[in-house]
């Protein structure tokens, strides 16, 4: 496949998380498997002390990091996160924010990878690391993995 799947991406086909989160597509590199977005999350995230609920920065960490694997795998795969490891660097602000995801390696049934978000400052927030769970879709098994 020689298109960038993301050109097609639109928020209508995204799922409900990604949309109520405000996912954005920023860009994708094939070759470095690495995926930017962009969340403009509603209000409803902030938590008791008026900064962004730690919870919702981790769903859109793994929203990155799912769907870059998605597309960086050839688009052969479901995938479900098996674990997700996050630190927490600094309090974020609502607001924009960016995340960064990358393939660090995929075998055939599970891949790593990694992402970054950075708040509305454009200072480095937090990190995660996951695996996920690959599982051919369906008249893909010859290309997952």
């Amino acid at each position: 496949m020689n298109a960038d799947p993301t050109t097609a991406f639109s928020m209508d086909n995204a799922p409900p998380s990604a949309r109520w989160l405000g996912m954005e597509v920023l860009g994708w590199d094939r070759e470095t498997m690495t995926l930017r977005l962009a969340f403009n999350p509603p209000r409803d995230v902030i938590n008791f002390g008026g900064v962004v609920q730690g919870g919702f920065l981790i769903a859109m960490m793994d929203d990155a990091m799912g769907f870059n694997c998605f597309i960086s795998l050839g688009m052969a795969n479901r995938q479900a996160s098996i674990d997700v490891h996050t630190h927490f660097l600094r309090a974020v602000q609502h607001g924009r924010v960016e995340v960064e995801a990358r393939v660090v390696r995929a075998g055939r049934s599970v891949a790593f990878l990694e992402a970054e978000l950075y708040g509305p400052d454009g200072e480095l927030s937090a990190r995660a690391v996951s695996s996920m769970k690959l599982t051919a879709i369906a008249g893909n098994e010859k290309k997952a993995g």
